[in-house]
């Protein structure tokens, strides 16, 4: 197995640990949405909603490296990161290019406008935790693609 194979099989098994972290953000954080009032929540509900926030941001993040590391292994011209999801949607890893550009403006949004307007950052959260279960099929699917092309999996 060459160096490169062996970066997909750790950046599998870094998402396979980093999904648990999700789900669990994800379970909580549902436990506390809609938000009725900012000002009311606990120190342990803020503390929910950040870890959430985290959480969401870095898988999608490590989603990307991924892809990208896999558009490496299959010689794809890469100019910009566009030209890595162009490929997965061909891959059928993203159903849209375009949705995957859509969540991570969400994620951008709430790490960037945290707690300046309430109401807008209330309905980025619910629309990320909308988003979880598309990040999972996507990790889903980069996970067969990888078994079948080489071989790796996630340990």
């Amino acid at each position: 197995m060459t160096e490169h194979l062996r970066f997909i099989a750790r950046q599998l098994a870094y998402l396979k640990r980093m999904a648990e972290y999700l789900t669990h953000s994800t379970h909580r954080i549902q436990k506390i949405l809609p938000i009725k009032g900012w000002q009311t929540l606990t120190l342990e509900q803020h503390e929910t909603l950040a870890a959430f926030r985290i959480r969401f941001s870095e898988f999608q993040e490590h989603l990307g490296k991924l892809m990208h590391a896999i558009a490496i292994e299959e010689e794809v011209e890469i100019e910009r990161f566009g030209s890595v999801l162009a490929f997965m949607e061909k891959l059928n890893i993203l159903e849209t290019a375009e949705r995957w550009k859509i969540i991570r403006e969400m994620r951008n949004a709430v790490n960037h406008e945290y707690e300046e307007d309430a109401g807008r950052l209330e309905q980025f959260f619910m629309e990320t935790v909308k988003a979880v279960p598309e990040l999972f099929e996507c990790y889903r699917r980069l996970i067969n693609f990888c078994e079948k092309a080489y071989g790796v999996r996630p340990e």
